[in-house]
């Protein structure tokens, strides 16, 4: 429900307010919307002040015309206050007198009430009144900080800011310091040089100048001074006569106060101030987008060079298994020339008698042909498994180490601030999760089991190969099994032949057939001994890299919709950054 407060500033606006002046007041008031709906995606990470601020900003679009009056603690800020006002409408005093925000509105009877926590509102009769609020903020450089940051909080609400310095000690480094900051918010600043009367008319100039030149080199424009005496002021509308009215120079400031700034001029002012508000707060959350793009632009670096090390791992992987698939090739090779050169010696008319005894045949053919080719295959392979499970191994540990690596430059510190905060630690969280796992893989692998699972699996893979009908045995058994078979086909077959008839001729085309034939055995086996390990290990080298993917697929999520959530948001703030722009120019023109 609209209060009664807020419902006589509208009426008081639109009394005043031309049309183009509505037209671009509701404009504002879209853009500062659009500048609250960007924010708002941000969340957590958005300062609690800046919101706070944004949405008085919004408010304050309704209100009358604020006048702040701030400066140090002694500078006379009350004293001015009250000159302007003629009469004691706040307290002065040589310590900090003013421990919260004072809002002066006009009102047929004095009276005061607290609005918040160290706000408080204050009714006077005063001419004055009709037309702004004047604001009374605690004095700066106290030794009661939290009037300090009153005062700073409330800057941001302003729409012109009257700031005293003492003649006695003009423009101090403190007050440097507190203007620069209320030039951060794009507002307009007059300063008021109080108690010049301490000054020779000399003097009083020396200083005007000192801070007109220290301003500009500060803030970039040159401000209006005002030298002044709020003491002689007030002495003169106590009754002192002209010639203390004119002593105190009060009339330039209050003839610039009620005269020069105008309806029009209040009313621009006015419109003008929101903007400065949103423009310093879209800049601020704009360089924290782009910090925030170009911190997950080595995110994406980072997860780029992990793919490319996924992809040299593969292709180095795949080129050192040929030369593992080569040593088994090599067993077998000579396996077939021994085998040949078994057929030859033995298939001879003058070892008749001896092709005649299977048994015997076969008992040589495993000891001088089969030998060791099991047991040496099945070393080849062990070896091939150790080798990549110590690649394995060494993957995961480079994942680890070059994320714990890479990770440290960005996520401990905070990007703007205190702002960055849940972005800073999410992102942290997710790299700290994906190096620890890759810590825990490495320090928790069981090499033995994964050998044996590995193992088991190739066993597998050769008996669904259909070499074998063997069951769950060791490799080295199903290799067994595997020649012991070649054995008895090829002496077999001897056998068969020699029973048919021997002759001169028979025997001769007896060695080629078997020669033939045991040749053509081993380019099976070899085929599908060689495609069956091949199978299993890209199976094998599939699962590895499947398992690091996701356990850096958490991490990989969020750079991921963390960047298309801030394009998103740097695209919004861009928007209202000219649109901001595109107000100022209208409203200065």
């Amino acid at each position: 429900m609209t209060s009664t407060k807020t419902m006589v500033g509208l009426l008081s606006r639109r009394k005043v307010l031309t049309e183009r002046q509505e037209a671009l007041l509701e404009q504002e008031r879209k853009a500062l919307a659009a500048l609250r709906d960007a924010l708002a995606r941000f969340g957590a990470d958005v300062a609690p002040g800046d919101s706070r601020t944004l949405d008085d900003t919004i408010a304050h679009l309704d209100e009358l015309f604020l006048l702040v009056i701030a400066g140090e603690f002694n500078s006379g800020k009350s004293s001015f206050i009250n000159a302007l006002l003629g009469d004691k409408v706040v307290a002065e005093g040589v310590t900090p007198t003013t421990d919260r925000i004072t809002l002066l509105r006009y009102a047929p009877e004095p009276g005061e009430h607290t609005a918040e926590e160290f706000l408080l509102e204050r009714g006077f009769p005063a001419d004055v009144l009709k037309r702004l609020t004047i604001v009374d903020t605690p004095g700066t450089n106290a030794i009661i900080r939290r009037h300090e940051e009153l005062t700073r909080d409330f800057i941001p609400r302003s729409d012109l800011v009257l700031f005293v310095t003492s003649a006695d000690r003009p423009f101090t480094e403190s007050e440097r310091a507190f203007l620069s900051a209320i030039q951060e918010w794009g507002k307009k600043i007059v300063i008021v040089l109080n108690k010049a009367d301490l000054l020779e008319p000399a003097e009083v100039e020396q200083v005007v100048t000192f801070i007109r030149e220290n301003a500009r080199d500060l803030l970039g424009f040159t401000p209006e001074i005002f030298p002044v005496s709020a003491r002689l002021a007030q002495r003169a509308r106590a009754g002192g006569g002209d010639e203390v009215w004119q002593a105190s120079r009060f009339e330039t400031i209050e003839r610039y106060i009620l005269e020069t700034l105008d309806e029009e001029q209040r009313v621009r002012l006015k419109l003008l101030s929101p903007l400065g508000v949103a423009r310093h707060l879209n800049d601020k959350y704009l360089a924290v987008v782009e910090d925030r793009l170009g911190t997950l632009q080595d995110d994406f670096s980072t997860l780029d060079n992990i793919e490319r090390q996924l992809d040299l791992f593969q292709s180095d992987l795949s080129d050192d298994f040929k030369y593992h698939l080569t040593e088994v090739e090599n067993v077998l090779h000579e396996f077939e020339l021994r085998g040949n050169s078994f057929f030859d010696e033995t298939i001879r008319l003058g070892n008749i008698f001896r092709l005649m005894r299977t048994q015997e045949l076969r008992d040589d053919f495993e000891k001088y042909v089969v030998a060791d080719v099991p047991r040496e295959i099945e070393e080849k392979v062990h070896g091939l498994v150790d080798w990549m499970i110590d690649r394995n191994l060494r993957l995961w540990q480079s994942v680890m180490d070059y994320l714990r690596r890479e990770r440290v430059p960005h996520h401990q510190q905070g990007l703007i601030g205190d702002i960055g905060g849940s972005f800073d630690y999410n992102r942290g969280a997710l790299i700290d999760s994906v190096a620890r796992r890759a810590q825990q893989v490495v320090a928790t692998y069981d090499r033995e089991a994964e050998a044996q699972l590995l193992m088991d699996d190739v066993r597998g893979a050769i008996v669904a190969t259909g070499l074998t009908e063997a069951g769950a045995v060791g490799l080295g058994a199903l290799l067994i099994a595997i020649f012991h078979t070649v054995a008895l086909d090829f002496t077999g077959l001897l056998a068969a032949g020699l029973v048919a008839g021997v002759g001169l001729f028979i025997l001769p085309a007896k060695r080629r057939q078997v020669k033939k034939e045991f040749h053509e055995k081993l380019v099976d086996l070899h085929a599908q001994l060689m495609e069956t390990m091949r199978r299993q290990f890209d199976s094998e080298l599939e699962q590895m890299l499947t398992r690091i993917r996701e356990a850096i697929a958490p991490y990989t999520r969020f750079i991921r919709s963390q960047r298309e959530l801030l394009v998103n948001v740097q695209r919004e703030l861009s928007d209202v950054d000219v649109e901001l722009g595109r107000l100022k120019a209208e409203i200065g023109a």
